[in-house]
């Protein structure tokens, strides 16, 4: 897989500002919303993990990690995830 350019990164990022996306490094797959870029880092807050109505979690979600613009893989638009009202 061909790593994108750090300025083509930066554009993308920039378009998908606030929406929930999927970015691939090469350290793995995170899932989440863009809620800052500078020319180095996007700032992902992070999707909490779906569970089953009948499991107990303890989550310290949200919360952001930054990762670094030219080490990204694929960026990927992805639709708001579905939360139920239970």
């Amino acid at each position: 897989m061909l790593t994108l350019s750090a300025t083509r990164n930066y554009s993308l990022c920039k378009k998908y500002m606030k929406q929930h996306v999927r970015i691939t490094t090469a350290q793995g797959t995170f899932e989440g919303q863009i809620v800052k870029l500078d020319r180095e880092r996007v700032y992902l807050q992070m999707t909490p993990p779906r569970s089953s109505r009948h499991q107990a979690t303890i989550s310290f979600f949200p919360f952001i990690i930054p990762l670094v613009l030219f080490d990204l893989l694929a960026i990927a638009l992805i639709s708001t995830p579905f939360r139920p009202f239970f």
